[in-house]
């Protein structure tokens, strides 16, 4: 172990290995690496194997002990190691390999070919040589693909169970936010009774129940956060909002639109698009047909991540109508596109 932080501590401090080319990056840091997690890398027919062949290619390497495989691909630092895991997890996967490794020297992606769901979803974890702290770095890699670990099968179940818990903490991630939002849109009673009681804290006076709900009712959309998908690139409005204009206490009633009133013209306008458009194409056919109101001061404001309150509403109309599965979600339809579905089509064609 002591061994395998120095080398790392080592790469990390020369400059030149991010220049080199794939095959010195075998020789002068997969290799060496490899021994250090006790492979023989003289033995290449039995343990590691070289251009290890497979249905339809190679691999770079297969480390084999005790009938356990891991497949190594090694590309140079400078490449991109995204574009080349369909390749290695298809020859994984239709070798049945438990364990797959794609690696630039520096970055060390490792892989579960046998779960299920997309390429990039069975990545486990990513070994960052020059980011990581080199004994968080080397302990990784003992657990993950060191020849015991490996021959035991203790590496795959280490793997899974690191897998496991970034699933949950994925999953996790992604309901808070749905979980606030319902929160804010459909407050439960204890909410609005803690939100009346802290304002009676505050100002001595208790407030009815009806003045805090019509508060969620009118200020909960500002609150809410935006999908992940349709979160802005930059924190301002998009080229099609008018300028941000000031509210004045003489303006007149907020005319409006609920986010359930917007679905319909949402469908109808990718429909007009063939079925799937980019997200501000869809945008800019609602901003224009509903203009006399979202240029109204309110719908102007700015809410979650400095957009605009129309555009908000939209995202989450089309929000609402992905979880009515009449828009397909954005790993089906490309992040940043809008496509309706079969469902969402008929339903389009019955509002025209």
């Amino acid at each position: 172990m002591e061994q395998l932080i120095a080398f790392l501590e080592k790469l990390k401090r020369n400059p030149n290995v991010r220049s080199l080319d794939e095959a010195p990056t075998v020789q002068a840091v997969v290799l060496p690496i490899l021994r250090y997690l006790g492979w023989d890398t003289d033995n290449v027919f039995d343990e590691v194997i070289p251009q290890f062949a497979v249905q339809g290619g190679k691999v770079d390497f297969c480390l084999r002990a005790n009938s356990n495989d891991v497949f190594v691909e090694v590309k140079r630092p400078a490449e991109d190691l995204d574009a080349h895991q369909d390749q290695l997890l298809n020859y994984s996967y239709r070798q049945g390999v438990d364990l797959a490794v794609l690696t630039n020297g520096l970055s060390w992606s490792i892989y579960l070919p046998l779960k299920k769901g997309k390429w990039e979803t069975r990545r486990c974890y990513t070994i960052d040589i020059v980011e990581q702290d080199s004994g968080e770095a080397a302990s990784r890699f003992m657990e993950l693909l060191s020849k015991p670990q490996v021959s035991s099968g203790q590496a795959v179940k280490n793997a899974e169970a690191i897998f496991e818990s970034l699933l949950k903490k994925k999953t996790v991630e992604d309901t808070v936010p749905q979980a606030w939002n319902k929160i804010t849109s459909e407050p439960e009673q204890a909410l609005v009774n803690l939100l009346a009681e802290v304002t009676r804290k505050m100002c001595g006076v208790q407030p009815e129940i009806g003045q805090v709900k019509e508060f969620f009712n009118t200020f909960g959309g500002r609150f809410q956060l935006l999908p992940q998908d349709d979160l802005p690139e930059e924190p301002k409005p998009t080229k099609v909002a008018a300028p941000k204009r000031s509210i004045s206490s003489s303006q007149p009633p907020i005319r409006r639109i609920t986010q359930d009133d917007l679905i319909p013209h949402i469908l109808r306008s990718i429909l007009n698009h063939g079925g799937k458009a980019p997200k501000e194409t869809v945008q800019k056919d609602i901003y224009q047909k509903f203009k006399d109101i979202f240029d109204q001061p309110w719908y102007q404001e700015l809410v979650a991540y400095g957009v605009p309150r129309w555009q908000h509403n939209v995202a989450w109309a089309r929000n609402r109508a992905k979880d009515r599965e009449l828009i397909k979600p954005p790993a089906e339809s490309g992040r940043g596109y809008w496509e309706l579905t079969e469902l969402g089509r008929k339903e389009a064609a019955s509002h025209i």
